[in-house]
């Protein structure tokens, strides 16, 4: 991952966040360029348009026949020409959906609305704004050339996509460790796919924004059914992901985990390793120990480093779940017990990701278990194991911050135990579920808040209606 040649710098966003409101600022500018009268007068100058002879004859049947002015009514056959000669490229699905139709038909928005995917009357009416906005927003009337031979129907804008996923050289650690990461990319792209049509989606007006991420599910999906070992190292900057897996793709998943120890093989790499580390919680308790395992594993006695990481990468995961309080102090808690629950049990904690889940089960622990047992004597020279290490503990603080920013892991399964009685007391449910008393007593409060529960002056708990409607998948809650 060694710099290349020259390359343009990228503007970077923040955040997904940050992008979102940016399209969608996009979007509402486009929306307050056209009301619905004007969407209105365009559609009906049409009728005198496709009846006129000439430029001048179509603008004067307009201003005659709308009583307007010269100038508005030029406006008005610019606008309706230009719709069906030369569609915009900027405007959204849903717009293209309702306004193809409406300037298709003489039908109104609330005849139409209901065989578009759009929600409502009112959804349906900006998205014709923002079709019409788009147009008024590239028409210049000096351009356009008159015709009495206007297609039925306004034509679907195409484009050529030529897509190329930016993926920019690393230059030792500073790259690595952007802000805009392979889990926020993957999460855009997750969302788009989902919720939109691509075919017609990247002929909006998010195709400049979000064009780099056209086929991003693609490519997650190719990453995902492969054998790739560095799936789990999401919080990484998108393009050192991609290259880090063109790497795996080419050479294999040996030449990948050389590619990551390439990036800890200078001193101020390890530095900039200690300084990127202080910003999180669980780093700043183990200090001294992690920085005694990156020295080590900088001047290359891995036989240190290894099981010295090996033992901070469990400790990280145990005090979490004992400070969140889904597993009780006397409990024998591991590290593989806290990652390793999946879906159904009372401890799964959703914001650990699959990818990473799996590779800590059975990749991690299995290499815990015989290293620190004295199974293994083989490691004493194992860069690339100790380097492999040093990215988990990097995903691990990642991963472990986004377990502390939730609380509700417990919701589900605390309203669950309430169900089996007809009243619960607050330790009641602690016990049944195996939870902390104060974790289950503050999510009650939490679930109270939301009329979900019930929490009586005694602590006992009952459940209402709104949660029940949840447990059936009927209804979300929000903290």
């Amino acid at each position: 991952m060694t710099e290349s040649g020259d390359q343009d710098d990228e503007e970077e966003v923040a955040s997904a966040e940050e992008l979102m409101e940016h399209i969608e600022e996009n979007w509402q500018e486009k929306v307050e360029m056209a009301s619905l009268n004007d969407c209105r007068q365009i559609r009906t100058a049409g009728e005198y348009v496709r009846a006129a002879d000439s430029w001048q004859n179509a603008v004067d049947r307009v201003a005659d026949g709308l009583d307007i002015p010269d100038e508005r009514a030029e406006w008005l056959v610019g606008l309706y020409i230009k719709i069906f000669t030369d569609p915009s490229k900027s405007i959204s699905g849903y717009g293209l959906n309702i306004g193809g139709r409406y300037f298709s038909t003489k039908k109104s928005v609330e005849e139409l609305q209901p065989n578009t995917k759009i929600d409502s009357v009112e959804e349906a009416e900006e998205y014709l704004r923002e079709y019409v906005g788009a147009h008024a927003d590239e028409v210049d009337i000096a351009e356009l050339t008159f015709t009495d031979d206007l297609p039925d129907k306004p034509p679907y804008p195409s484009i050529d996509l030529d897509i190329e996923i930016p993926t920019p050289q690393l230059t030792g650690l500073t790259e690595a460790l952007e802000t805009i990461t392979t889990s926020y990319q993957q999460q855009l792209a997750t969302q788009i796919a989902t919720s939109f049509d691509f075919s017609s989606y990247f002929n909006s007006f998010l195709r400049d924004a979000l064009e780099p991420l056209s086929d991003l599910t693609e490519q997650y999906r190719e990453i995902e059914e492969s054998d790739f070992e560095f799936k789990w190292l999401s919080n990484v900057k998108h393009g050192a992901f991609m290259q880090l897996y063109r790497e795996y793709r080419e050479e294999g998943n040996e030449a990948a985990a050389e590619l990551l120890a390439a990036q800890l093989r200078d001193e101020e790499d390890i530095k900039g390793f200690k300084e990127y580390f202080q910003s999180f919680d669980e780093y700043e308790q183990r200090q001294a120990i992690i920085d005694e395992a990156l020295d080590a594993h900088a001047e290359g006695r891995y036989a240190l480093s290894i099981p010295t990481l090996l033992t901070q990468l469990d400790g990280v995961f145990i005090d979490t779940a004992l400070d969140i309080g889904l597993w009780r102090p006397d409990a024998d808690v591991t590290g593989v017990a806290v990652v390793g629950k999946g879906e159904g049990s009372p401890r799964h904690i959703s914001e650990i990701d699959e990818e990473f889940r799996d590779y800590y089960r059975s990749r991690l622990w299995p290499n815990r278990v015989d290293i620190l047992h004295g199974k293994r004597a083989d490691y004493a020279d194992d860069e690339l194991l100790s380097a492999k290490l040093i990215w988990l503990l990097f995903q691990t603080l990642h991963t472990v911050e986004n377990i502390r920013s939730a609380e509700d892991f417990g919701d589900y399964h605390i309203l669950h135990a309430v169900t089996e009685s007809d009243v619960q007391s607050i330790t009641a449910v602690a016990d049944r579920l195996d939870y902390q008393v104060d974790y289950v007593e503050d999510r009650c409060e939490s679930l109270e808040e939301q009329d979900a529960l019930i929490v009586a002056d005694d602590g006992e708990v009952s459940i209402t209606e709104t949660g029940h409607e949840y447990l059936e998948g009927e209804r979300s809650l929000t903290d």
